[in-house]
């Protein structure tokens, strides 16, 4: 009886792994050479709080993660720095399909939940975290900053449209995103098309 409860639970704990890891989702390969130059960029950069339903593909969603905090050197450092390099920043993103964490090494989102954390009406919510082991939260703050402005830059850059929050409901989103409690909220980034979409050259 023992051994069949046993392989029972087995069975159980396998097959939740693996829907969890169906859920996942893989991300492309980010464009390196897409969008506006730089300096038309910045003085495209505007807060937009009003998006359209258009949902982001894969495509853009991976090129918008990679920006955010990518790694961009063999040597595993990012798009952003930090502070003595602490990497404390993490990024979670809400879709319409749940919310995910995005694993810097693999390019990837890994699914947390299926609650809607998405914020404005917007197809996608980034939620701009620190681990609090890595770092103070003086640094943490400045970092999460550094992340916030990639997030603002990309999307004048692509097109797109978001803003910068720092209103939330901390209780809820602490739970949707399932973050311990070495983790703390700083920033969110609702983000997509704006309902009149800016042309950017290809």
């Amino acid at each position: 009886m023992k051994k069949i409860i046993f392989a029972t639970t087995l069975i159980f704990m396998a097959s939740f792994i693996f829907a969890q890891d169906t859920k996942n989702i893989a991300l492309k390969t980010p464009q390196l050479k897409k969008g506006l130059p730089l300096m038309q960029a910045f003085n495209n950069r505007k807060s937009v709080r009003e998006f359209s339903d258009k949902e982001l593909d894969n495509q853009t969603l991976s090129n918008l993660l990679w920006a955010t905090t990518g790694v961009n050197r063999p040597d595993g450092k990012r798009t952003n720095p930090t502070a003595m390099n602490k990497q404390e920043i993490e990024i979670y993103a809400c879709l319409k399909s749940g919310a995910y964490f995005y694993n810097v090494t693999k390019h990837s989102l890994e699914f947390i939940s299926d609650k809607d954390c998405r914020l404005n009406n917007a197809p996608v919510t980034l939620y701009i975290t620190a681990d609090m082991e890595k770092s103070s939260e003086r640094w943490a703050n400045i970092d999460a900053g550094i992340v916030s402005q990639n997030i603002s830059l990309f999307a004048s850059g692509m097109g797109l449209a978001t803003v910068p929050r720092g209103s939330m409901d901390q209780n809820f989103v602490k739970e949707a995103l399932k973050l311990g409690k070495n983790k703390i909220l700083i920033l969110n980034h609702p983000i997509g098309y704006p309902k009149t979409e800016n042309k950017v050259s290809k």
